[in-house]
């Protein structure tokens, strides 16, 4: 009996080839351990913990793209509206100069100066009118369409302004602070010389219509 319970035993504990053991431990017929259960979860705490973060990357960059498309339809619709002022001689002579070859920095510098001049001209003039406006506006005297095109070409000045800003940085870096303020001088003493010829063409006017004569001193003569 003894004998029988042993060989029996040994057919259960083995194949014929001696490579079959117990299965109870967690080994495969090849003595190999089972790990796919930990594994798989691994896999699953790894998905769910990474996934609200990849969700929410691409939300972010959802917005941010949709922002971007939305502020460039914006700016060309304002671009499309008849602006207030006439075209801008300054930007356009710095586009042109810019684009040709082997034009010296300097000459570009001084030309995107002039431009930053004329964008603070017309900001200040801008900012000057809008009480103005804004009180014609409300009461009635001026549209709708010229109040968008007002506030409409505020906006550009800003952007017009920034574009230079950007412009200087790329040029030489650094240079924003100085450009800023060298743009300002230019814009006042640009001022000052169109005050100056106005009251030049206004002397000479006046000298004709009031038939006025003057002696080498720019005395009137009585």
């Amino acid at each position: 009996m003894s004998s029988f319970n042993e060989t029996f035993e040994d057919a259960f504990n083995t194949t014929s080839n001696g490579t079959y053991t117990n299965n109870t431990n967690g080994t495969n017929f090849n003595g190999t351990q089972f790990n796919q259960e930990p594994e798989m979860e691994e896999i699953l705490k790894n998905v769910s913990f990474y996934t609200p973060i990849i969700y929410s990357a691409i939300l972010l960059i959802s917005l941010l793209l949709f922002a971007s498309q939305y502020k460039k339809s914006q700016l060309k619709k304002r671009t499309e509206l008849p602006s207030i002022f006439d075209e801008n001689d300054a930007r356009d002579l710095y586009f042109e100069i810019k684009s040709m070859d082997d034009v010296h920095e300097k000459v570009i510098k001084a030309a995107l100066l002039n431009r930053g001049a004329e964008a603070i001209r017309r900001s200040l003039k801008m900012k000057e009118l809008e009480p103005q406006i804004e009180l014609i506006y409300k009461n009635g005297s001026v549209g709708e369409e010229y109040w968008q095109r007002f506030q409409n070409e505020m906006k550009l000045m800003e952007v017009e302004f920034k574009d230079c800003i950007q412009e200087a940085e790329a040029l030489q870096p650094g240079w924003v602070q100085l450009f800023v303020g060298n743009a300002r001088e230019i814009c006042f003493n640009q001022a000052m010389q169109r005050r100056f010829d106005a009251i030049i063409k206004r002397k000479e006017v006046s000298i004709k219509e009031w038939d006025l004569k003057l002696d080498d001193n720019g005395m009137l003569i009585k």
